[in-house]
C-alpha cells in the first residue's frame, strides 16, 4: 500500500465560472458520481482514487493525455480533477480546451497543484476553471472539502 503523505486541502470558488442556477444541489449527496482525476504522478493518483472510492466516488485516473482523452469520450465524468504541472500539458491549459468543447464545456473543472493559493487562484480564474484545490496539506482532508463543494458546483 502506497503512504498518502501529499494531496488535497483548501478548496476555492472561482466566482462567475458557473452561473447561480447551477450552484444548488450538494455534492454530499452525489455519491456515486463520475470523477476524473488527471495527474503525472502515479502516487497522486493511487492515494486520490482511493479516498474517492473509499468515500463512494466512482474514480477513473488517467496520468497522460490519450487516457483522459479516453476517459472524457467513454465515460464522460461529472468532475475533472486535473494537477496543474504536468509533462504533456498544463492542467489550465487542458481545462481550457475542455471548456471550449461542446461534450465537455458544462462538466466543473477543478484544478490541484502544490502551488500557493493566490497563484492557483488567477490560474483557475484565467482558465475558466470552476474551483481550485492545495496539495498542502495530505489526502486527509479530500472527501471534506470535494463534498463542501454544495456551495459552489452543480453536477
Amino acid at each position: 500500500m502506497v503512504a498518502c503523505v501529499n494531496g488535497l486541502l483548501g478548496w476555492g470558488y472561482v466566482p462567475g465560472a458557473l452561473p447561480k442556477e447551477h450552484l444548488t444541489v450538494a455534492f454530499v449527496a452525489q455519491k456515486g458520481r463520475r470523477v476524473l482525476l488527471m495527474d503525472d504522478s502515479q502516487i497522486q493518483l493511487d492515494c486520490g482514487r482511493v479516498a474517492l472510492q473509499r468515500a463512494g466516488y466512482d474514480v477513473r485516473i488517467a496520468n497522460t493525455l490519450a487516457e483522459f482523452d479516453q476517459a472524457v469520450s467513454d465515460w464522460a465524468p461529472d468532475i475533472v480533477l486535473t494537477d496543474v504541472h504536468m509533462p504533456e500539458i498544463m492542467g489550465n491549459a487542458l481545462c481550457a480546451v475542455l471548456k471550449q468543447r461542446l461534450q465537455t464545456e458544462r462538466t466543473p473543472v477543478v484544478l490541484f497543484s502544490s502551488l500557493d493559493d493566490e497563484a492557483l487562484a488567477k490560474l483557475a480564474k484565467d482558465c475558466g476553471a470552476d474551483g481550485f484545490l492545495s496539495k498542502e496539506h495530505g489526502f486527509d482532508r479530500l472527501i471534506e472539502e470535494l463534498e463542501s463543494l454544495h456551495s459552489s458546483i452543480l453536477w
